[in-house]
Formats: C-alpha cells, structure tokens, sequence
C-alpha cells in the first residue's frame, strides 16, 4: 500500500518540530542509531537496524525510546550458562 502524499508531510512536520523541541540536529538520531546498533550487535543478532524515538520529558529532561529485533542473542562467556530461550 502507498504512503500518502499528506501522511509523508505530517511525518516530515512531526520530525521537524520534534527536532526544534529538543534541540538536536537530524544527524543525532542518525548518529545515535548508528552507535546503538553497534553495541546490540554485540548482544544479539540484530535483524533490523534499531528505531530510536527522543521526546521531551517532564521536567526538562528526556525520553529516549529505542526499539529493535533480534533474531537471536550471542552466546560468550557470562551468557554460556543460561539455557537457550523457547520463543
């Protein structure tokens, strides 16, 4: 199914007025995407990369959401002893 010309916009709108209410360059969440994978990728088997959302908070600070998929978690040493997870 196509994405409509108008929810495009509304996404863009969303973005841009998130951006200005926190402050931070279209880079950083690019940026700390990036980093973000990189350190899941040492943890799991990342199927997709991970979709970081950044809010205002109460008081001033700030919410961080990051949600991602694995297919699986890396075994080594701290981990070997866990049983493997029914899914």
């Amino acid at each position: 199914m196509a994405v409509r010309p108008a929810k495009l916009m509304e996404e863009r709108v969303k973005e841009m007025l998130l951006r200005d209410n926190t402050g931070v360059g279209e880079g950083f969440t690019s940026a700390l995407s990036g980093d973000l994978a990189r350190v899941l990728g040492d943890y799991f088997e990342v199927a997709d990369a991970p979709v970081v959302a950044l809010a205002r908070g109460e008081g001033g600070g700030f919410e961080i959401t990051v949600r991602a998929k694995a297919s699986g978690i890396k075994r080594f040493g701290t981990t070997e002893e866990l049983p493997v997870p029914d899914f």
